[in-house]
């Protein structure tokens, strides 16, 4: 199916599941017994927990028109 002729609830919906994991991949990740401040708030999972939450945001602006696509 082509997203575009799905309108913007494919965004929509896309965004969410994004964000919606992206939170939850921050919230259980793994951690370690002895881990610090700076290891808490800056490694892998949590740099990519960012990058879902980013894209399910941007999807979301998409679908709701904030951020035009194509050339209308």
């Amino acid at each position: 199916m082509n997203p575009a002729q799905a309108g913007p609830k494919f965004f929509i919906l896309s965004g969410a599941i994004l964000i919606l994991s992206g939170v939850a991949q921050a919230l259980a990740r793994p951690r370690a017994a002895r881990e610090g401040r700076a290891q808490r708030y800056f490694n892998g999972a949590t740099a990519r927990a960012l990058v879902f939450v980013t894209v399910g945001v941007l999807a979301i602006m998409v679908g709701l028109g904030a951020i035009p696509i194509g050339w209308r």
